[in-house]
């Protein structure tokens, strides 16, 4: 018996797609548990990052109008590098602890996820320090000493809630985590507002509720992902060496994603002379152009362990339908994003008017990597994440290729278009080598068709139902 929000639901298999002694389930009960457990989970998620993301756009604008341009410029590098060292240290660690937990082998999982964010975040603040001096002549131009290693503070607290994550996701308890995503969320506008806004204390302020947030992300992770591990026996022990084995697989491919969505942001720092305000700027339109990535995380985020659960047959049948959901979704939200964007900055933040053109571009970059976020996952599940590694390194070197020509010419805008090319290769290479897998044709992961718009319609009026039942009304 799960619990999901306010009280018990009904049983569902342990694994979609096995039932309760763990045999596997025939495949039109798989498809059921994709239909009614899958894509419920899919929905939770979808719904919390929407409202994640609101709250985070909230902070994104309230920050812009305390410290404007330049400040917010110099917050973003500031939070930038630690966040930057979490995804160079995590060594793709948070796949490897969802994909043993999805199959149930959590023996000691959680004292790892202590220890490897204790070791390696002490290694990388130490590696800081030592190069303290070079990175103020580079990357971090301008910026006090003190305030760098501030926001390292928060290193640690980043690793382990990015590992506990993992066991949380491996065990698909989506709507407990929609709890700490939206709490901690919450948190951080209230930090914001004490902070920076009552207190004055600018973006020393802001970097202090940076840490605060990560601090209260790691423990409420760690609360949980020891709860969900009791839930149900483990059939065993995944050893250190066998999670650095499959994370070190899955490392290229999470860094090289990560990198592709900033590497724009590492360039404007390097090749401009005076980057504060131009990264003020680009960050704004990062920030809310990456809200088309709400349906595309949510769908790859519990597609991973799916596909790990359950047998190889139906993961081929499910994953060209999958990739046409999320792109019809995707899609629907850029429509909706761009005038409503546009009149919000226009109104409330016209100082950073200047964003909109790169921010239409990473529109369509987003919009055009969606696929990509889905199908990695699915070869991830199908332990073949060397080739998401593969493919999302060859995005990022065309990314930093096209921006070393182009940021120089054109700002801002040439970091925008460097992205989008580069996001636009990602997913149709993806697309392929997922046609080639799965036995089905390149044209089904991308046009969608009458059955999916149905589906989408039917999956929200029977989540919107739940949730009026959960609160008494008629549905």
């Amino acid at each position: 018996m799960t619990l999901d929000g306010d009280g018990p639901i009904e049983p569902e298999p342990l694994v979609p797609g096995l039932n309760e002694a763990g045999h596997q389930e025939p495949a039109a009960a798989a498809d059921a548990a994709l239909a009614g457990g899958f894509s419920r989970r899919v929905l939770v998620y979808f719904l919390t990052q929407v409202i994640t993301a609101a709250l985070g756009l909230f902070n994104g604008f309230l920050l812009a109008r305390l410290i404007g341009p330049e400040g917010r410029g110099d917050y973003y590098l500031l939070t930038f590098y630690p966040t930057t060292l979490m995804a160079l240290g995590q060594l793709g660690l948070p796949q490897a602890f969802t994909f043993f937990t999805a199959r149930r082998q959590f023996d000691g999982l959680i004292p790892r996820t202590i220890a490897f964010a204790i070791v390696i975040g002490s290694g990388l603040f130490l590696a800081t320090v030592v190069l303290l001096p070079e990175l103020q002549q580079t990357l971090l131009k301008g910026l006090a000493p003190l305030a760098i290693l501030a926001g390292l503070v928060a290193l640690p607290f980043m690793l382990n809630a990015n590992f506990t994550t993992g066991i949380v996701v491996g065990r698909q308890a989506a709507s407990r985590m929609a709890l700490i995503y939206v709490g901690v969320s919450a948190l951080t506008t209230v930090l914001i507002v004490v902070l920076v806004g009552v207190l004055g204390l600018g973006v020393w302020g802001a970097v202090v509720g940076f840490v605060l947030s990560y601090v209260a992300y790691a423990a409420a992770f760690l609360a949980l992902s020891l709860r969900v591990i009791r839930e149900v026996a483990s059939v065993g022990a995944a050893g250190t060496g066998r999670l650095l084995g499959y994370g070190l697989q899955f490392f290229p491919a999470s860094l090289s994603q990560f990198f592709a969505a900033r590497t724009d942001v590492l360039l404007l720092a390097a090749l401009l002379t005076d980057a504060s305000a131009p990264i003020g700027y680009y960050s704004l339109a990062v920030g809310i152009a990456e809200l088309v990535f709400l349906f595309p995380n949510a769908v790859s985020t519990f597609f991973f362990p799916h596909v790990a659960g359950v047998s190889r047959e139906d993961s081929d049948s499910q994953v060209a339908s999958v990739s046409r959901v999320t792109m019809l979704l995707t899609g629907l939200v850029a429509l909706a994003l761009a005038p409503a964007a546009t009149i919000a900055i226009v109104v409330v933040i016209p100082a950073f008017s200047p964003a909109l053109p790169s921010f239409y571009i990473l529109l369509v970059a987003a919009t055009a990597s969606g696929p990509a976020r889905v199908l990695a996952g699915y070869l991830a599940g199908l332990r073949r994440p060397g080739l998401a590694s593969a493919v999302n390194l060859s995005a990022l070197f065309a990314n930093v290729a096209l921006g070393l020509l182009a940021i120089p010419r054109f700002g801002i805008v040439g970091a925008g278009l460097a992205v989008l090319i580069s996001s636009l290769l990602s997913s149709v290479v993806c697309a392929a080598i997922a046609a080639r897998l799965s036995g089905e044709p390149f044209a089904a992961f991308w046009v969608p068709r009458l059955a999916d718009v149905r589906f989408v319609i039917q999956s929200g009026r029977s989540f919107a139902g739940r949730i009026a039942r959960r609160r008494g009304t008629p549905t």
